[in-house]
């Protein structure tokens, strides 16, 4: 049997320690990571830029008294730390990938101000990976996978039922 590689969403994370959403609880995310990380026939991959991101976000706050602050940055880096994570790097797949993504979706007539320049490059990296599922809150990204990739965008309650 062929392990499954699933891509995480900083979101993820962040909703491991708190939650405003009535449908996200983070004791269930964790429960889901953990999961994730144990089974298997699971490969739990996170892209750099996902680390990036999170660092980025919990310093920011912490300037700015955001949501995200350095005690959460902490809880992060131990949980990362209590995971079996493998880690996605920039090549020059993930480049191209990049590249082609930004060029639909920020240029020219196709421009869509719902993606972040984040999120086309973490769904950047799954598909330079050929990663089977990008586990996300942002369903929406689902909309930017190419038709000819087997990546599915899944969101927290979808995995439950997948895995």
């Amino acid at each position: 049997m062929t392990a499954i590689k699933v891509a995480v969403d900083s979101a993820i994370f962040f909703f491991c320690f708190t939650s405003n959403r009535e449908d996200i609880k983070p004791i269930n995310m964790q429960k889901l990571l953990n999961h994730l990380s144990t089974d298997p026939h699971i490969i739990p991959l996170v892209p750099i830029s996902v680390l990036g991101e999170s660092v980025i976000e919990c310093l920011r706050g912490e300037k700015e008294n955001t949501d995200h602050d350095l005690d959460e940055l902490h809880k992060l880096i131990d949980f990362w730390g209590a995971l079996e994570l493998s880690f996605l790097y920039p090549n020059a797949l993930v480049a191209d990938a990049c590249y082609k993504l930004v060029e639909k979706y920020k240029k020219g007539e196709r421009i869509d101000y719902r993606l972040t320049d984040t999120d086309l490059v973490h769904l950047g990296y799954a598909l330079a990976y050929k990663v089977d599922y990008f586990l996300t809150t942002d369903t929406k990204l689902k909309y930017y996978v190419p038709e000819k990739s087997n990546l599915r965008v899944i969101d927290h309650e979808m995995a439950k039922e997948i895995f």
